[in-house]
């Protein structure tokens, strides 16, 4: 009989692959496979379940050897491929049963969801909570739901709805989409935050970096801009309001006018704002006085206007190359130019063509072709070949 070579395995390690998988995932890959892993399986606590895309012999299969109290993550998903999953998983289980629950997602416009949110308030652990894109209509019916649990929690992710009362709780906060002028409102109810990742769209007609107080306990941020023009002094200004901050990831996907800058000029005509230089936004030499107390700084920029390898130039001083090995790239292949950190937004997919070539870098020796996983071929004619670029096929995961 061949011995499985998972029972030479410390139950730390298994634990350690379990972390990466869904609770339908575990079962499938690793029940009756040995003895050993099956008593792993039954005493492992932390199981993470997502009704989304999952065969029927697998959601079967979950529903009869997992115990609610081993859960402590349920992802609510609305989709095609298995409609009212969720529906059937709870004809099974009672959410009450899911004793020790610390996370529970929404991704679904399921109203009996939604009245479930008061019961998540009995359970000791719960900390964590998502909230899909929920109309106005449905917000009526059950904000009040949705007020009930959110002052206890540590973790929330939600739209662009309003939060009424003060969370001292809240330390990891996600919105999808914010006014700038909503901004002073939303720190002041949540001043204990470590973590913001906020899509904001600007106005540049008020001062909303300068009315937002200080969030001391501010760690991590990661900002981006919808819509509008963002400048340097505000942006000193709001990072002035982050005296503790380490991580910043920003992303500008509104395209950017940096060469004629007509929009700010009209814009400025219009306001009392200082004139600044377009160019500001995307030079090295002014982030640097902004961000040297920075752990990690990340950034995709997207341009109006296609550029050269010169525009990479402010980044190539020792500060970025040596002091804080930040490397940056410009990509003018997609449809709106780029300019980004590597290899945090590296490109990852590629639709590949005869005049494809890799984006230019700060850095010759970080090759970009390294990153990509998914590469997506023309129809080449008889003959026809990627001779320049056969690199690409050493790094990618996947051809279509």
């Amino acid at each position: 009989m061949s011995t499985c070579l998972f029972e030479f395995f410390p139950v730390e390690l298994l634990h350690g692959i379990f972390h990466y998988l869904s609770a339908h995932e575990i079962f499938y890959a690793f029940t009756q496979i040995s003895t050993y892993v099956d008593n792993v399986l039954v005493s492992y606590d932390r199981y993470s379940i997502s009704l989304s895309s999952m065969l029927k012999h697998q959601f079967d299969l979950m529903c009869r050897l997992i115990r609610p109290e081993q859960v402590i993550s349920i992802t609510i998903v609305d989709n095609d491929d298995t409609p009212d999953q969720s529906k059937l998983f709870f004809s099974k289980f009672d959410i009450r049963q899911f004793i020790n629950l610390r996370s529970y997602a929404i991704i679904s416009s399921d109203q009996s969801i939604f009245l479930q949110l008061d019961l998540l308030c009995q359970f000791n652990h719960f900390q964590a909570l998502t909230l899909p894109n929920i109309s106005q209509t449905y917000w009526c019916l059950f904000g009040s739901h949705v007020e009930t649990i959110i002052p206890r929690l540590r973790k929330l992710i939600t739209n662009q709805h309003p939060i009424t009362k003060p969370l001292n709780n809240l330390r990891y906060l996600t919105i999808t989409h914010c006014y700038c002028h909503n901004l002073e409102y939303l720190f002041r109810q949540m001043m204990m935050l470590r973590s913001l990742n906020i899509t904001v769209s600007l106005d540049m007609f008020t001062d909303w970096s300068k009315k937002i107080p200080v969030m001391n306990h501010l760690r991590r941020l990661t900002l981006g801009i919808q819509y509008g023009r963002l400048t340097m002094s505000r942006m000193n200004q709001f990072l002035s309001k982050m005296p503790r901050l380490l991580h910043f990831e920003l992303r500008i996907d509104d395209p950017m006018d940096v060469i004629g800058d007509e929009q700010w000029t009209r814009w400025s005509r219009h306001s009392n704002a200082d004139i600044e230089d377009a160019n500001d936004i995307i030079s090295g030499h002014q982030w640097k006085y902004l961000v040297p107390h920075l752990q990690t700084f990340d950034f995709r920029f997207c341009l109006l206007n296609r550029s050269d390898e010169k525009i990479l130039d402010s980044f190539r001083s020792p500060f970025w190359l040596e002091q804080k090995q930040w490397f940056v790239a410009y990509d003018d292949y997609q449809s709106s130019p780029c300019l980004f950190t590597v290899p945090r937004f590296a490109p990852k997919n590629i639709i590949y063509s005869s005049d494809y070539n890799t984006p230019w870098c700060t850095s010759s020796n970080l090759g970009l072709d390294q990153f990509v996983d998914v590469l997506t071929l023309p129809k080449f004619r008889p003959g026809t070949c990627m001779n320049h670029n056969q690199q690409l096929l050493t790094f990618i995961m996947s051809l279509e």
